[in-house]
C-alpha cells in the first residue's frame, strides 16, 4: 500500500511506493510547472511496478504546498532524503521532470546523500518563477526556489506577459519556448552539476515546445566532461516525443495540446519505450 506524507509530520508531502527492498534503492520523482501530485504519481509508480520503491514528491499546487511555483523550499527534497534514509535506504537518487528537472539538478548539487540523477527536458540554470493562472499567468519576480528562507539567484524572464492563448492559435499547441529562450543567464543562476556525486541520465526531446532541452542537455554534458566529471553521464535525445517525456503513456488531454503527439503518435510510442528502457537500465545497471 503506497504511505501518504504530510508536510506537518514529514517535513514533505508525498506519496511513497515500496518496490523491492533488495537493492536498498529508492528514487524522488517529481513533475514540473503542471504542479500537484497526478503525473508525478503516475511516474513513481512506473519504478515501483519494476521493482523500484520510488517517493512521489509534491512541489507546489497541493494540499501542503505553495499554490503557486515561487520559492519553492529546497528542504522539501532535504526532508524527503532524511525520511528515506529512516527507512533503511542507503541508496537515493532522484528524478526530475520539467522544472522538476530543474530543482533535482540543483538538489543533487546541494546533498550528497543524492548518488544518482535523472533529468528529463532539463534546464541547466535557475529560472524565475510563475504566478497567476491562465490569461494572468506571469513571472514572479521571485526564483522557483529557495533554500533556508532565500530564494537561489535566478534568470529572470525578459518578457513580463505571456501570450500563451496567441502562441496556441499560431501554433495549434501550447509553445512558449520563445519566452523561455528569452532569459537573462548569469554566472550565479547556472546549475553546478559538477559537484553532484553520482551518475547522471539527461533526457531531451528534439521537439521540446516549451523550453529549449536539448540544447540544455547538451550544455550539461559538455561542461561535465569538460570538467572530467567522476561519474558516468549520458545524453538520450529523443527524436519525436514532446515536452512531456513520461514513461507512462500521455492521457488524452496532452495529445491535444502538444503537436508532435497528435501528428506523430507511433513515433512517439517509440519513444517512449526508448525511454522506459533507458531509465530502468541506468537505475539497475549504472548506479551501483
Amino acid at each position: 500500500m503506497p504511505i501518504h506524507l504530510r508536510v506537518e509530520s514529514d517535513g514533505f508531502e508525498g506519496i511513497f511506493y515500496q518496490g523491492r527492498d533488495s537493492d536498498k534503492k529508492a528514487l524522488i520523482v517529481m513533475s514540473g510547472s503542471n504542479g500537484g501530485l497526478s503525473l508525478t504519481r503516475k511516474e513513481a509508480e512506473f519504478y515501483r511496478n519494476n521493482g523500484i520503491s520510488a517517493l512521489a514528491l509534491a512541489l507546489f499546487r497541493t494540499q501542503d504546498t505553495p499554490k503557486e511555483l515561487s520559492r519553492i523550499p529546497i528542504e522539501y527534497v532535504e526532508s524527503a532524503i532524511r525520511w528515506l534514509r529512516g527507512q533503511g535506504y542507503e541508496k537515493i537518487g532522484i528524478d526530475g521532470m520539467s522544472k522538476g528537472s530543474e530543482m533535482a539538478l540543483l538538489a543533487a548539487s546541494m546533498f550528497s546523500e543524492i548518488s544518482c540523477v535523472i533529468a528529463r527536458v532539463p534546464s541547466y540554470f535557475v529560472s524565475e518563477g510563475l504566478t497567476g493562472a491562465g490569461k494572468s499567468r506571469r513571472p514572479s519576480g521571485t526564483s522557483c526556489w529557495s533554500y533556508q528562507g532565500r530564494d537561489i539567484p535566478y534568470a529572470p524572464y525578459q518578457s513580463r506577459k505571456f501570450s500563451v492563448m496567441k502562441a496556441f492559435l499560431r501554433e495549434w499547441e501550447v509553445h512558449i519556448i520563445d519566452f523561455n529562450r528569452d532569459k537573462e543567464v548569469r554566472p550565479d543562476t547556472i546549475i553546478p552539476v559538477d559537484r553532484i556525486k553520482g551518475p547522471i541520465l539527461l533526457i531531451s526531446s528534439k521537439h521540446d515546445e516549451i523550453w529549449p532541452s536539448y540544447e540544455s542537455a547538451c550544455r550539461i554534458e559538455r561542461e561535465l566532461r569538460e570538467r572530467a566529471f567522476a561519474y558516468p553521464v549520458r545524453h538520450v535525445a529523443l527524436d519525436y516525443i514532446s515536452h512531456a517525456v513520461t514513461a507512462m503513456d500521455l492521457p488524452g488531454i496532452y495529445k491535444l495540446i502538444f503537436r508532435t503527439e497528435r501528428q506523430h503518435p507511433k513515433e512517439c510510442r517509440r519513444d517512449r519505450e526508448i525511454l522506459r528502457g533507458e531509465l530502468l537500465f541506468w537505475v539497475n545497471e549504472v548506479w551501483k
